[in-house]
């Protein structure tokens, strides 16, 4: 469909598209002291209150980190002094105003020596020891919600073992409701999921697995049930490390995805996709909507890498022999998967990676990555990439020029900008993706060589959807596509 259309819009109004990739390495911004080690996960999170989003890194038997953010998506290392640098095993990190004091706080959980940190925000990226000690366990993940509709926000824990549930008494301490809330289990957990999955308003529990998946269902009060048995799909054989919550087929449910891998012989390390049936009943579409893989696979999320309005899906693969390749598998808007990489990603990007996040890293309001790598041996470190604005051009002809678009998405305002000598002749229209004209746009300002649009004046006339700018500079015309929210 996507072909047919850009065959119509290239007819119309006579320009076509160059695919480029999206994201550009600016691991450079990383620096050399905190973004080298042996990261396992990474959270982001306004630590200091300034309004962009810094860097927290748990790391395996090391100090873990604080990357702070200068708004721009530069980083500075701003963990001495900040934050207490005992030596533990960490694994996952949950971050929310646990003491209700109006900070945020820091929560580590750790596996192999099974003691977990926990530390209270000053608010200016400063964190302290906590008064109040979690138990401890063998744990691999830590979630954070408020389960018991008080307003204050929870823990719970994926263990090798029963997991628990630990709920706020107000202060910042806990009350251990585990035998309350949850169904006992001994199954060795790796992730932790919360998304309300039957669409009754309320957070469930995907619970991924080294020796089964479970889905616990609450019933409102937070009190669950394992539902495994009669929602998800049985007889496979996997061994689960992380899990994603997302609509890949707008149908106004969430589905999931599974990163899986073989680190025990004999599992299935194929990928897989769940869809929801909106009842929270889910069915293994994987044969038919995803490729098949023979990765090992830490971490797999979902982003809109292209921008065109659906969810695609990064993944992130670990070294066993040889190091794999990060992949990115491309939605067609109707679930449907096909390996993008070499169009998203740089020619040369592979890594030992063990956790990702997609956020606004430069406040840009597109998502950028920040993808741990494992750092085993070598002299590397995590890896940022950030969100190139889309460009196009008439032809496929090499060229200097340069336009930028953003932000994009776009919701009402946008702003243009030439990187190349315009002069003063300069036009700009407005396209659907059927090739049909809508409007002839006139700035709201120029500055230089920078344009502002407001379109909110067009109305009924726009729907939410991909649409086309056609600017005429001198002598050619440039093209830029563009999603309206």
């Amino acid at each position: 469909m996507k072909a047919l259309l850009f065959f119509i819009i290239s007819f119309f109004v006579h320009f076509q598209i160059i695919s480029a990739q999206q994201y550009l390495d600016a691991s450079i911004n990383l620096p050399d002291n905190g973004a080298k080690g042996q990261s396992m996960d990474v959270k982001a999170a306004d630590i200091d209150g300034d309004d962009d989003l810094d860097i927290i890194l748990a790391n395996e038997f090391q100090g873990n980190t604080i990357l702070t953010n200068d708004g721009n998506g530069n980083f500075t290392n701003t963990t001495s002094g900040n934050l207490p640098q005992p030596i533990h095993d960490s694994e996952d990190i949950a971050i929310a105003d646990f003491n209700d004091d109006g900070e945020l706080d820091l929560v580590f959980c750790s596996e192999d020596d099974f003691v977990h940190e926990y530390y209270w925000g000053g608010g200016n990226g400063n964190f302290t020891e906590a008064t109040f000690q979690l138990p401890n366990s063998v744990s691999n993940a830590v979630v954070t919600a408020d389960f018991n509709s008080d307003s204050l926000p929870d823990l719970l824990f994926g263990n090798a073992g029963q997991n628990v549930i630990l709920i706020n008494d107000g202060d910042g301490s806990f009350t251990n409701e585990t035998n309350l809330r949850l169904p006992s289990n001994n199954n060795t957990t790796q992730d932790l999921q919360l998304a309300d999955v039957d669409g009754d308003d309320d957070l469930d529990i995907f619970v991924g697995n080294e020796d089964g998946n479970r889905l616990l269902i609450n019933d409102g009060t937070g009190v669950f049930t394992d539902e495994s048995a009669s929602r998800l799909p049985q007889g496979l054989n996997l061994e689960t490390r992380k899990a994603a919550f997302g609509d890949v087929d707008d149908d106004d449910d969430l589905d999931i995805f599974l990163s899986n891998v073989m680190f025990i012989p004999g599992k299935d390390r194929q990928n897989r996709l769940y869809i929801n049936d909106g009842n929270g009943n889910f069915s293994d579409s994987t044969s038919i909507k995803l490729p098949t893989d023979n990765d090992d696979t830490l971490d797999g999320i979902f982003v809109d890498v292209d921008m065109d309005g659906d969810l695609d899906i990064y993944i992130a693969n670990v070294m066993l022999q040889t190091i794999s390749s990060q992949k990115v598998y491309l939605n067609d808007g109707f679930g449907n998967f096909t390996d993008g990489t070499a169009t998203i990603l740089p020619e040369t990007f592979y890594l030992n990676a063990l956790g990702v996040i997609a956020e606004d890293l430069n406040g840009d309001n597109l998502k950028d990555l920040y993808v741990c790598d494992r750092n085993t041996g070598n002299n590397l470190k995590d890896v940022l990439l950030l969100h190139d604005i889309i460009e196009s051009v008439e032809d496929f002809s090499k060229t200097e020029a340069k336009i930028l678009l953003f932000p994009n998405p776009v919701k009402d305002q946008f702003t243009v900008e030439m990187l190349f000598e315009i002069g003063d002749s300069i036009s700009f229209k407005l396209f659907d993706v059927s090739g049909k004209e809508l409007a002839i746009l006139n700035p709201e300002s120029r500055f230089a060589n920078r344009f502002s649009f407001d379109i909110s004046n067009l109305g009924d006339r726009l729907q939410s959807g991909n649409y086309f700018l056609q600017i005429g500079a001198k002598g050619k015309n440039y093209t830029l596509e563009f999603v309206l929210e």
